[in-house]
């Protein structure tokens, strides 16, 4: 028993002696500069990386992002859930597919709550089975456009010298040419189909990344963690892929959503001029079979009205992410 009270007391006197000195490296710590402590400097970094994610969501939770990513969630369910949210099937709303008695344009009815478009084809219907199509428009040319402006640009950036000469004065050529003319050019030459279009507007616009990107690498690649690598024998694909690219890819993904709001209203463009694959449901064809029809103005309104949801959303998501992610903005 006096051994067990002689134990507790010698305890708590090591607990007192503690405390104390706990309060003097306390008053150290916040009153020495440059003195550091192990454990509360990592104290100090756990409730500052709490901080910044607070900071982030609470950055996402603006507003005008919310609304945008409501705006974007609404067209996917449109797009996941077509089937079920209307009776007609894709088939029965494309060329040449006609329904038995097609009533061009006709007004809103219970068959038809929004009224036909061209070959009475029902409104509701493609607009719900386009924004498929808008999906794939928004995401399939912008990953490979910054997919490969990510790829290029830091080889550029980081080789330099004659490699980067060759490339952007490559880039340079392609910046003299208007892109949607060089899409109208290329597109007849493999083929309509939506894939071969979003393939071939994606490639198109790989160059505008390329530089984006290469200013990029050049800002990050002088940096002193990028060179202490070099010194420590990292591969040139190291440095470049680890150490590089995720250091430098935060704009990369806010323009991800820009480029996705340039690629809807871009191909709805193409769409509109004749530049489509008929086999799918598109805003911008319901836009051209109604140009000049005012019979049924739902016909020529509505895509329209869906197109600038789609973009606006993007947009807006955009924006957020680059508050979030941009370190020189504060709440």
């Amino acid at each position: 028993m006096l051994v067990k009270q002689k134990y507790i007391g010698k305890a708590e006197k090591q607990a007192q002696i503690s405390k104390k000195l706990k309060f003097f490296r306390y008053l150290k710590f916040y009153l020495i500069p440059g003195w550091r402590d192990p454990e509360f400097s990592a104290q100090e970094y756990e409730i500052e990386k709490i901080k910044s994610k607070r900071r982030l969501f609470r950055h996402l939770l603006k507003p005008l992002t919310m609304i945008g990513l409501i705006m974007i969630l609404f067209i996917f369910v449109l797009a996941i859930f077509a089937p079920i949210l209307t009776i007609y099937p894709l088939q029965g709303l494309v060329v040449p597919n006609y329904p038995p008695n097609p009533d061009p344009f006709a007004l809103p009815s219970v068959e038809h709550p929004l009224g036909t478009t061209y070959h009475g084809f029902d409104v509701l219907a493609r607009i719900i089975w386009g924004a498929r199509t808008t999906i794939l428009s928004s995401l399939i040319p912008v990953t490979i456009s910054i997919g490969g402006g990510l790829i290029i640009g830091i080889i550029s950036a980081y080789f330099g010298g004659v490699v980067d000469y060759l490339i952007m004065r490559f880039v340079d050529l392609f910046y003299a040419f208007p892109t949607l003319i060089l899409v109208i050019i290329v597109t007849p030459l493999f083929g309509q189909d939506l894939f071969s279009i979003l393939i071939i507007y994606g490639l198109l616009f790989i160059p505008y990344n390329i530089r984006f990107m290469r200013s990029l690498v050049f800002q990050v690649k002088q940096l002193e963690y990028v060179q202490a690598a070099k010194v420590g024998g990292a591969s040139r694909f190291i440095v470049m892929f680890k150490h590089i690219l995720p250091n430098a890819i935060s704009p990369m993904l806010v323009s991800f959503f820009g480029g996705a709001a340039v690629a809807i209203i871009g191909l709805a463009g193409l769409a509109f001029i004749g530049f489509a694959d008929d086999s799918v449901a598109s805003w911008g064809i319901d836009i051209l079979w109604a140009r000049g029809k005012y019979t049924n103005i739902s016909a020529a309104i509505l895509p329209g009205v869906f197109i600038g949801i789609a973009a606006i959303g993007f947009i807006l998501l955009g924006d957020g992410f680059r508050d979030a992610l941009d370190p020189r903005l504060k709440l």
